[in-house]
């Protein structure tokens, strides 16, 4: 039974050391511009105020340096529809209604009876070449083909001559079942389909003929017949339970979960929105686990990404798998087509966002900055700077790490661009924002006093800081207040960096 799976997973930057680029390096940009309205450079992703603050404490922190050169598929589906043409099918529905039962001659009856036995007896050598072992496996898969096609065909014609034969009908049930069970062990789906549509028709109060089509037309990607057979197999199974003479007879959730489940996926697939969107719900309200609910509301929202814009949705889980496996130029071609197709702000939000983190990754790092930069302005932040939709947070984490990263990268080379980056990544709400904190006091240590209050600031939330960058945290901040004089606040650093350092050795 084929029931389908939930993963989505989305590209993360990875996480902030101690020290060094954060993420792997890659070639400059293009040579930096200074602003219209002055003198002062504001590198790309950086606020131009943020900007104007740096260069105004750089004055006093640290000689000017000379300011070097820096380096900036849509999916489609198909759907096939099976027509299938068969006179038997008229027989088989003939053989639902007994109201002419007596309608068959004698003359019939015998011939029908002569052919059932044929059949019987094709089925029979069929049981025992499967327990042959003495036949090598090549002839045996032969040897029992040619059999139940003697006897699929025996029967069958022993349908057309008494379509109301229940024995008949069972045997020849049986044989499509071995038949479907062969050809879907060849992965000859295709055909599968043709005998369960048959076998469909011999066994409509049961749900089992019915999923095993819709699997079949699954793996042919046929989702919209797919579907529909989910249904039907559903639809069936809790008509067994309605109509069931047992009194201990109850419904099952979790099979009629499942049921549901995949069709919905199958319509997921068929890009149906909104039929996609119902079943997911009617599979919600027979969940008995939280996994399972989650499952449902997983899908939910993944078909709501961009409004039901499903194309788009498995255009992005591609993309993403791109990226995931490196291919990071592949993804950002990809990426800048789909954005334009999308229907939501939202959604676009989230393309830009890894947009970004593939534009950094071959190298394109200013862009990926401004790109992020942009994003950030436009984010409706709550009163402490994070963002108001918490989903947003993972943008603002990646937007600080690649600010931080790019300080960095520049420290080596030109202090003053360092520093806007550093206090760029500082005054951005993340998960690391103390080490770019730390960053900041650090290349700040000529100007005393602001170097103490980002060194303070970052203490604040200094759990966010591993062992060795909390060290370097209170070493820096005794020798900061040391030189103001501040020979309490110089203690109480020291007696902190004292305790750290014995817990670290010790454990």
């Amino acid at each position: 039974m084929r029931f389908l799976g939930a993963f989505l997973l989305g590209l993360i930057m990875v996480g902030c050391g101690s020290s060094g680029p954060t993420t792997s390096p890659g070639s400059t940009a293009p040579t930096p511009s200074t602003t219209t309205a002055s003198s002062v450079y504001v590198p790309p992703g950086v606020d131009s105020s943020t900007a104007q603050r740096a260069d105004s404490m750089a004055r006093n922190s640290f000689v000017s340096l000379e300011k070097q050169e820096e380096a900036a598929s849509r999916i489609q589906d198909g759907r096939s529809l099976v027509q299938i043409s068969d006179s038997l099918w008229k027989y088989l529905e003939m053989g639902n209604d007994t109201t002419n039962i007596d309608s068959v001659s004698q003359k019939k009856r015998a011939a029908a009876i002569r052919s059932y036995n044929r059949g019987a007896d094709s089925l029979s050598k069929y049981v025992k070449v499967t327990k042959a072992s003495e036949l090598d496996s090549t002839k045996l898969v032969q040897l029992q083909a040619n059999l139940l096609e003697g006897a699929q065909k025996a029967f069958e014609e022993a349908i057309k001559l008494n379509p109301y034969d229940d024995a008949t009908r069972n045997r020849l049930a049986q044989v499509y079942q071995l038949q479907a069970t062969r050809l879907k062990r060849q992965e000859a789906h295709q055909k599968a389909v043709k005998i369960y549509e048959k076998l469909t028709r011999l066994r409509k109060d049961q749900p089992a003929p019915f999923l095993n089509l819709a699997n079949s037309y699954y793996q042919t990607e046929q989702y919209g017949q797919a579907a529909e057979n989910y249904s039907k197999a559903r639809e069936t199974y809790l008509e067994s339970i309605e109509l069931s003479l047992s009194e201990n007879s109850q419904v099952d959730s979790t099979q009629v979960y499942q049921y549901a489940l995949a069709e919905a996926d199958a319509y997921r697939f068929a890009r149906e929105a909104e039929k996609a969107l119902e079943t997911y719900r009617l599979a919600k309200s027979y969940a008995n686990t939280s996994s399972q609910e989650e499952t449902t509301e997983s899908w939910i929202e993944w078909v709501n990404w961009d409004d039901g814009n499903i194309a788009a949705s498995f255009a992005r889980d591609s993309l993403a798998t791109l990226a995931t496996q490196g291919k990071f130029e592949a993804a950002v071609q990809g990426f800048r087509q789909l954005k334009p197709e999308l229907n939501t702000q939202s959604a676009r939000d989230e393309i830009d966002w890894r947009l970004a983190q593939s534009e950094y990754q071959i190298g394109d790092r200013e862009r990926a900055a401004d790109r992020l930069q942009a994003l950030f302005r436009r984010t409706e932040k709550g009163p402490n700077g994070a963002p108001a939709d918490s989903t947003y947070q993972k943008y603002f984490d990646t937007y600080g790490t690649i600010c931080l990263n790019l300080g960095r990268n520049k420290r080596g080379e030109d202090l003053r661009t360092a520093l806007k980056y550093f206090q760029q990544s500082a005054e951005v709400k993340w998960s690391r924002q103390p080490l770019a904190e730390l960053e900041a006091g650090k290349l700040l240590r000529n100007n005393v006093e602001k170097s103490i209050e980002y060194l303070e600031r970052a203490v604040e939330e200094k759990s966010a800081l591993n062992v060795k960058d909390r060290l370097q945290l209170y070493r820096n901040l005794v020798r900061q207040h040391r030189r103001l004089g501040h020979r309490d606040e110089a203690m109480k650093y020291r007696e902190m960096f004292q305790r750290l350092r014995k817990k670290s050795a010790t454990s």
